[in-house]
């Protein structure tokens, strides 16, 4: 079996795994994980903790990492034409996740484990320049979905990237929950679709390798 055969089967494993999230998520079945995880981490309480954490909200967001999505398209575009279409996968799956945030009700933690954000003042002007919207729920976590997802495609070309990449992805999972932004729930589902895309692109890009 070839590597992009791999990638998709990967994919469709991953696909189906999303799937039975979603029907758990909408039968109310991960509550108790979601509350116990929730408690565990919102125990904590660090200065340290919650400037990343605010840091990486700023970074996670939708107009940065779709900016970043762009340029990357254009960049592995001009090496092959399935490259190209690889990075652009990622705007299906936001397509999916706001289809979701609508329509598959879960609502997000509740305000009393809300953390106010302490940027830098440096950051101030940044932060006022992303583009925020509302969603009545929670899931899955666009956040996670975006930043894995991108985390994949960068370090599949670029290994030396991998390890800091993937420390990201650790700290992005802790930190959703710890800023009370998602359940862990969310979290599962942002990572299962961001696997399920990021294996299609995959494949692409490496077709043509």
């Amino acid at each position: 079996m070839g590597n992009s055969s791999v990638s998709v089967a990967r994919a469709r494993v991953s696909g189906f795994a999303f799937v039975v999230l979603c029907i758990l998520v909408a039968f109310g079945l991960t509550h108790p994980m979601d509350w116990w995880f929730l408690t565990v981490v919102t125990s904590f309480s660090s200065s340290p903790l919650e400037l990343t954490g605010d840091l990486l909200t700023l970074l996670g967001e939708a107009s940065i990492t779709g900016a970043i999505t762009v340029a990357l398209a254009c960049y592995w575009g001009r090496q092959r034409k399935a490259s190209a279409v690889a990075p652009l996968l990622l705007f299906v799956g936001v397509g999916i996740e706001i289809l979701l945030k609508y329509l598959l009700p879960h609502p997000g933690p509740p305000g009393e484990f809300s953390r106010h954000l302490h940027l830098p003042s440096l950051l101030h002007l940044p932060s006022l320049l992303v583009v925020h919207f509302s969603t009545p729920y929670s899931f899955p976590s666009g956040h996670m979905l975006r930043t894995t997802f991108l985390v994949r495609l960068i370090s599949e070309r670029n290994p030396r990237w991998r390890t800091l990449g993937w420390l990201l992805v650790v700290l992005m999972v802790f930190t959703r929950v710890y800023c009370n932004e998602h359940w862990v729930s969310d979290i599962l589902g942002g990572v299962l679709l961001r696997w399920t895309l990021a294996m299609i692109a995959v494949g692409l890009d490496r077709q043509e390798g």
